[in-house]
């Protein structure tokens, strides 16, 4: 999502100035932090922000007056593990979201999926337009891995970031067990050696490593 000229986060409904504006400075001709000394925030329609600010570059004091259009609702239908939850996230008028694009949440990253706007499913909209953004949890995958126990083979799971990496030799913690990795498989071929990222990995292949007790 773009930042806005009035910095994050957006302007909801409140009235209260910002503590700084985003603005190219008019004396020494540089975009950056203009601290607000005074100000105040109206307007329906739109954010109208009226006061006076101080360049952080070089100091100058100006009087402005910024416009943003409100933001819009958009609704959000966000995945994680096996359910779906719908919520809203604020965005833009004009903002353009897309197919592919990763979208902030309050808690973590969003990965767009889908996008529906003006009844049909679409590649990008604007978020004026959209009737629904269809996305999954970007900062968190599931990693499964297949541990032989002996004389069974069983299902385990665990959480871990996209990049990490899980390395065949490594010792994996599953929480109540430890696994040592011995092959690797992702979406294109199985690894004997070297590693891959979690959000490569299709399934993970190892066997449980008995921890040995001194008599």
């Amino acid at each position: 999502m773009r930042a806005n000229d009035f910095g994050p986060p957006a302007f909801p409904c409140a009235v209260a100035a910002p503590s700084a504006l985003v603005l190219t400075c008019e004396s020494c001709g540089k975009e950056g932090p203009h601290r607000v000394l005074r100000g105040r925030v109206a307007g329906k329609n739109e954010i109208v922000f009226e006061g006076v600010v101080k360049c952080s570059s070089c100091g100058a004091v100006r009087s402005v007056i910024r416009r943003e259009a409100r933001p819009v609702e958009v609704p959000l239908i966000l995945s994680w593990m096996d359910r779906s939850v719908r919520q809203r996230i604020e965005m833009g008028p004009e903002e353009i979201v897309a197919v592919g694009e990763e979208l902030p949440l309050a808690e973590g990253r969003a990965l767009v999926t889908a996008i529906d706007a003006k009844g049909r499913r679409v590649r990008e909209a604007k978020a004026s337009d959209v009737d629904a953004i269809w996305a999954k949890r970007a900062d968190k995958v599931h990693v499964s891995f297949s541990v032989n126990m002996g004389n069974r083979t069983v299902a385990r799971r665990v959480l871990a970031a996209p990049d990490e990496e899980f390395v065949v030799g490594d010792i994996v913690d599953l929480g109540k067990e430890r696994v040592l990795v011995h092959r690797i498989r992702t979406g294109h071929k199985t690894l004997r050696d070297g590693g891959a990222t979690a959000d490569e990995i299709v399934r993970v292949y190892g066997r449980i490593v008995r921890e040995r007790t001194s008599r």
